[in-house]
């Protein structure tokens, strides 16, 4: 094998960097446009979609395994959990290995760098690693109890406290824009389960042990991303050795939830009991859904993010619809547009105000031009 290999991940970092150096000085206006198309346009719109697809489809396979029945029905949640953070490690590791030269040797000696000599800095993500699987079993018990379009509301909530935490552990400041869309989002969340509340007579709907565990996904997934943000400022660490950090300590405390509470399932049931495609599916959904968006995520503006993100409440709504049988009233759309403007608000960057800056000039250049 060649010496020279390169992972596309590397190769799609350093794109924007070769193209100022490739292009000649002078292009045609119409090898521009094509280019232009072939290449960051379709990165940039590729990962839109992308980026939506991931977002609905999030909720609504994770409502599906839980009300689907059959052959889906009864599987261990925990497990499910373990076997995602499992992928993920594997999934990681291969990747490393794909990327560097020199094979398996030269894979452990960078994992042996990264991760047992700098046993401190991996120490600190003990911390976002516990509040990560705590977030994992707390979606699962979120999809039991709510229907897909008003959990992927409450989702939203991450903004709010992923705001509180950065204003309190970063001493961060929010514009008055940013106040306000926290305030839209919170009226808005709160207009969509009162609705849905007052709908139910019953069963899952705005049952509150599901509304307690969506918002509890929010603060652990807020939390985990601003304490991340503190400790690993200006770290180079690469996203799949990060990952493997976290998987370390993912894993023995996913295999404690498991003996803690699901054990006694597990010796009687068996491992993958209740594991039909719908579930694998949620489990490649954990273990590569967060990579896949950070991944992508460099290629999107931020007005295509919040875009993304916008199409992604709208899709699990209308298909919540006939997967479901949900039923939204008015106000619950009220509520869902009040969410959906709140993220472009708190987006929303006034443009700063152009100052014009005038050099001193002396008297005498002021004067009339003297007449010959």
């Amino acid at each position: 094998p060649s010496s020279g290999r390169r992972c596309a991940g590397r190769f799609m970092a350093s794109a924007e960097g070769e193209e100022s150096e490739t292009q000649p000085l002078t292009p045609n206006r119409g090898e521009e446009r094509g280019a232009g198309w072939s290449e960051s346009s379709v990165l940039k719109y590729g990962s839109l979609g992308l980026v939506i697809v991931q977002n609905s489809s999030h909720v609504l396979l994770l409502r599906y395994s839980r009300v689907a029945g059959g052959e889906c029905e009864g599987y261990v949640t925990s497990v499910a959990v373990l076997f995602a953070e499992l992928l993920k490690l594997t999934f990681c590791c291969a990747t490393i290995l794909f990327c560097l030269e020199g094979g398996p040797c030269a894979t452990l000696a960078r994992l042996k760098t990264d991760i047992w000599d700098r046993k401190l800095d991996t120490l600190k993500v003990a911390v976002p690693a516990l509040c990560y699987t705590v977030q994992n079993n707390l979606q699962f018990i979120a999809a039991s109890h709510l229907e897909a379009a008003l959990l992927q509301l409450l989702y939203q909530t991450k903004t709010l406290s992923t705001a509180i935490f950065g204003v309190v552990i970063l001493s961060k400041s929010l514009r008055c824009n940013q106040w306000l869309a926290l305030c839209v989002l919170v009226a808005g969340v709160v207009t969509a389960q009162w609705s849905q509340q007052g709908a139910a007579n019953g069963g899952s709907k705005g049952d509150m042990t599901g509304v307690l565990a969506a918002l509890g996904v929010s603060v652990c997934s807020g939390f985990a991303s601003v304490y991340l943000e503190k400790i690993l400022k200006g770290d180079k660490t690469s996203l799949w050795v990060r990952n493997v950090q976290l998987c370390i300590f993912s894993i023995p405390l996913q295999l404690f939830a498991v003996w803690q509470r699901d054990w006694g399932k597990v010796q009687s049931q068996g491992w993958l009991h209740g594991f039909c495609p719908v579930t694998w599916a949620v489990v490649c959904m954990f273990a590569f859904g967060g990579l896949l968006v950070a991944v992508v995520i460099r290629f999107a503006d931020n007005n295509l993010k919040n875009l993304a993100m916008a199409i992604a409440i709208i899709l699990s709504c209308l298909a919540s619809i006939p997967l479901f049988n949900f039923q939204p009233n008015q106000v619950f759309w009220s509520g869902a547009a009040l969410v959906i403007a709140s993220i472009f608000l708190y987006a929303w960057q006034p443009k700063a105000r152009e100052s014009t800056s005038y050099l001193p000039v002396q008297g005498g250049e002021m004067s009339s031009p003297s007449r010959k």
